[in-house]
């Protein structure tokens, strides 16, 4: 019932964008609204199901589990996508890539430094019952989206028996596609107003971006087929290839927890939706050497993911137990307020001295440093809708530059920050140090261009 619910707020979200300019204004899209709506809802206890016994009302628990498993469920789809590789990129594609990268996880480091500074120091002037590790959360929540913050929350309370990590990363997260959407669609138009974007002739918002559904003569194809019908339909067999291996990556996650040391053995779940990455990674290189890669269609799994994450970002919300926030509610929205003005003085201080489309490559890593990528491309669209420049390309091989650099680091670091021994406040530090002074000496810091 919570899955259908989803469904509903998720129509609820596609009617109000199609017919309300103000959600069309700030490009909202349509799990966002609709989760916003099933947020006020759930909390009201207006949600439910009926039974025989009545109207069964729900709480935020299935929502919180759905997220949980929607988000691992897409990185499956990811790990089977093709990516682009290094060596096939130019000169300018690699350097915005890792410009991305570098400042995306100095961006981490510093929302994450910030909210577990606020925490503490708002516990020690006017105390509180909250956890103030869980300030780390917000570096999480803005920069690596709910499902990922939703696995290292998840870690904490059953490793660490850490109190409302899960509803607090998830508030984290929730708050950050607001962020990308209030402060990101005004910046973008700001920015177009005064002349900041590479390609002046092609900015602006088409009528399919603004309401969001496309006309009967703006009807792109959507995938390929590749199976007979009157064996198995296309998307069912993507489907399943996809659950026969997230059923392998839970099968990873089971033999790490019973195997591994006590530390480690918590990442066993936590990291499920790694796991369903690399399995989904293997799979698709035996598929290439038994030359089977012609039953995967890329864009299939782009469809599949794509749909895991809309729905997975409307349950955030209805996974938020304002109640539990109530503690933590002053401190929360003080490291929210700060975190969102660092996080745009930062993007367009170095977005200004990029060596080369600046302005496109500010927006991409405000929405991928406050949402997801998805924000990133959002708001990158605003301004450049034809992707003339290479920006979008950027941030897919930005993420093959954050896999062999620092975020894994993080990655790897954040399931243990409750351990009062584990350095991970001195790797933030030296992260958000090393970080800026590795982009000068890449001179990728230039005289202002906007």
């Amino acid at each position: 019932m919570a899955f259908l619910w989803i469904g509903i707020m998720l129509m609820l979200g596609v009617f109000l964008r199609a017919k309300v300019r103000f959600f069309q204004r700030i490009l909202f899209p349509a799990s966002l609204i609709g989760g916003l709506i099933g947020f006020v809802l759930v909390n009201a206890g207006w949600l439910g199901a009926p039974s025989t016994q009545g109207w069964k009302v729900l709480d935020q628990a299935p929502f919180g589990l759905l997220t949980f498993h929607l988000f691992a469920f897409s990185f499956v789809g990811i790990g089977f996508l093709e990516t682009a590789r290094a060596s096939d990129s130019s000169k300018v594609v690699l350097r915005g890539a890792l410009w991305i990268a570098l400042l995306f996880t100095m961006m981490f480091s510093i929302q994450a430094l910030l909210g577990k500074g606020i925490f503490s120091g708002w516990a020690a002037l006017f105390g509180g019952s909250f956890e103030t590790v869980n300030g780390y959360l917000l570096g999480a929540g803005f920069t690596q989206g709910p499902g990922q913050t939703l696995a290292y929350a998840t870690i904490w309370e059953h490793s660490y028996q850490t109190a409302n990590a899960i509803n607090t990363g998830l508030a984290f997260a929730a708050v950050g596609f607001l962020v990308a959407g209030l402060v990101g669609v005004p910046l973008a138009l700001y920015g177009i107003r005064h002349g900041w974007v590479s390609c002046k002739e092609g900015s602006g918002l088409s009528r399919a971006l603004l309401c969001g559904l496309r006309d009967d003569v703006d009807r792109p194809a959507c995938a390929y087929s590749t199976t007979h019908p009157a064996n198995i339909d296309s998307f069912g067999f993507h489907l399943g290839l996809m659950a026969g291996t997230y059923a392998l990556a839970y099968l990873v996650g089971v033999l790490w927890t019973l195997y591994m040391p006590k530390g480690l053995s918590g990442l066993g779940f936590g990291m499920v939706f790694f796991w369903g990455m690399l399995v989904a990674m293997g799979i698709r290189k035996i598929m290439v050497w038994t030359g089977s890669i012609r039953l995967l269609d890329d864009a299939t799994c782009h469809r599949l993911t794509n749909m895991l994450v809309d729905f997975m970002i409307c349950s955030v919300f209805m996974g938020i137990s304002l109640k539990s926030l109530e503690d933590v509610f002053l401190p929360f929205s003080l490291s929210i307020v700060v975190a969102t003005i660092v996080t745009l003085g930062l993007c367009v201080w170095f977005g200004r001295r990029c060596p080369e489309f600046g302005f496109e490559r500010c927006l991409a890593l405000f929405g991928y440093c406050t949402g997801t990528a998805a924000s990133g491309l959002l708001l990158l669209r605003i301004v450049d809708p034809d992707f003339r420049t290479p920006v979008a390309v950027e941030i897919g091989v930005m993420n093959v530059c954050l896999l062999f650099i620092f975020d894994t680091t993080i990655t790897l670091a954040m399931p243990h920050a409750p351990n009062p021994s584990f350095p991970l406040l001195w790797i933030f530090l030296g992260l958000a140090v090393v970080l800026p002074v590795i982009v000068y000496f890449l001179k990728m810091i230039r005289k202002p261009a906007f």
